[in-house]
C-alpha cells in the first residue's frame, strides 16, 4: 500500500505531466508524383505526426487568378506563384509550446498552395501574355490535395477528430474540401474553421470556380443543384448537408482590406466589408444551423497562424477560448464586434452580386 508522502509525489508528477509542452514531432516533406503547381514545377506537403486521434489538415492561402492579368507571372499576379519551401511556422495554433492551444498535440497535414484557384482547379487554361503569346496554367489545386489526402489514408490514420481549416485562399478550400475529408473518416467528428475568406459576395466568385473548372466535380448534395449559383459559402451548407454533426465556422476581421481587394477584383467593389460578411454568415446559417462566426475589430488579414489569436476578444470571449469550444463541441454563440457595435447579426437581405 502506498504511503500517503508516496501518493502525493505521484500526483505531483502527474500534474506536471499535464502542463509540460507537448514534444512535437519534426515536418516530414512528401513530393507525390504527378502533383504540380501552376507552371508544372513538382508540388509538395507537409505532415507532423502527433496524437494518432487527432488530426487537423490546414490550407495555405496564397490569393487566386481567373484571368489573363491576374494570372501572368510577368507582371504583378494576384497568387503566390511558389509552394513554400518551409513547413509552417511555429506561431498561432502551430505553436505546441503553449497549454491552452486546442491542436497543440494533433497531427498535422499542411497543403501549399501555388495553382492559383483556392485548392479546387480542376482544369489546365491557356492564358495570354501582354505581348500576345499564349502560356498554359495548371489550375489543378484538386489533383495536388486528391494525392495529399490519398497519401493519408495509406497510412491507416484513423482519427477521432478530423479539425479541416486554412488562411484566405486556403480557408475556401478548407471548406470545400470538408465534405470530401467528412467521407474518408466517416466515424471521425469533423470541425472545418475557415479563417479570412467570409466577405466574397459576387457573382464573381462563381465565374471563377467556372475557371477553375471546380464545378465540374461536385458531389450530389442539394446546395449544389444549381452549378450557377454555387458561391464559396456553399461549400458549408454542401458540407452540413453531408454531414449534419458537423461543427463549422469562420473567423474574419471584419473589415478585412484583403478581401475587399479581390472583392473589387471580382468585380463588387466595396467601401466596407460589413455588408458583404454580414450577409454572407447569416446566409450560410439558414441552411446549416451548426454554423458560426467569430468577427473582431479590424483590416488585418489572417489570425489562425498568428499569436494574435491568442490575444483576440469579443463580447469578453478570447478567440483561442472560442475556437477551442468549436472543437470541444461546447455551447457556441457568434460573435461580432466590429469596433463600432457589438450587437447581434442582422437578418441578411442582400444575394450575391448586389
Amino acid at each position: 500500500m502506498h504511503s500517503f508522502a508516496a501518493l502525493r509525489r505521484a500526483c505531483a508528477f502527474a500534474a506536471t505531466l499535464l502542463v509540460a509542452p507537448f514534444a512535437a514531432a519534426e515536418w516530414t516533406e512528401i513530393a507525390p508524383a504527378g502533383a504540380t503547381c501552376w507552371d508544372g514545377s513538382p508540388w509538395h506537403f507537409w505532415y507532423r505526426a502527433g496524437a494518432a486521434d487527432k488530426l487537423a489538415i490546414w490550407f495555405e492561402g496564397g490569393g487566386a487568378c481567373w484571368n489573363d492579368a491576374l494570372c501572368g507571372v510577368e507582371g504583378r499576379p494576384a497568387f503566390d506563384a511558389r509552394a513554400s519551401t518551409r513547413p509552417l511556422p511555429a506561431d498561432g495554433l502551430f505553436d505546441a509550446s503553449r497549454t491552452n492551444n486546442p491542436l497543440r498535440d494533433y497531427s498535422i497535414l499542411a497543403l501549399p498552395y501555388c495553382t492559383g484557384d483556392v485548392h479546387v482547379g480542376r482544369r489546365t487554361v491557356d492564358y495570354r501574355r501582354k505581348d500576345g503569346t499564349r502560356f498554359a496554367f495548371a489550375h489543378q489545386g484538386a489533383r495536388n490535395t486528391l494525392a495529399a489526402l490519398d497519401w493519408l489514408k495509406q497510412r491507416a490514420v484513423d482519427p477521432r477528430v478530423v479539425f479541416v481549416s486554412g488562411e484566405s485562399a486556403g480557408a475556401i478550400g478548407a471548406a470545400y474540401w470538408s465534405l470530401e475529408i467528412g467521407d474518408r473518416y466517416p466515424n471521425a467528428q469533423l470541425i472545418a474553421l475557415g479563417d479570412a475568406a467570409g466577405g466574397y459576395r459576387s457573382l464573381g466568385v462563381n465565374g471563377a470556380l467556372k475557371q477553375w473548372g471546380a464545378l465540374d466535380a461536385l458531389p450530389s448534395v442539394p446546395a449544389y443543384a444549381d452549378r450557377d449559383r454555387v458561391f464559396f459559402e456553399t461549400f458549408y451548407v454542401a458540407a452540413a448537408q453531408r454531414h449534419p454533426t458537423a461543427r463549422l465556422g469562420q473567423v474574419n476581421f471584419a473589415d478585412d482590406a484583403e478581401q475587399r481587394t479581390f472583392l473589387r477584383l471580382l468585380g463588387t467593389p466595396v467601401d466596407k466589408l460589413t455588408k458583404p460578411l454580414t450577409c454572407n454568415m447569416n446566409e450560410v446559417r439558414i441552411d446549416a444551423p451548426q454554423f458560426h462566426s467569430f468577427i473582431y475589430p479590424g483590416n488585418k488579414h489572417v489570425v489562425l497562424s498568428t499569436n494574435a489569436v491568442y490575444a483576440i476578444r469579443c463580447n469578453g470571449q478570447s478567440l483561442v477560448d472560442w475556437v477551442t469550444d468549436l472543437i470541444d463541441g461546447a455551447p457556441l454563440e457568434n460573435r461580432w464586434c466590429d469596433g463600432t457595435t457589438s450587437t447581434a447579426l442582422a437578418s441578411p437581405v442582400a444575394a450575391p452580386g448586389s
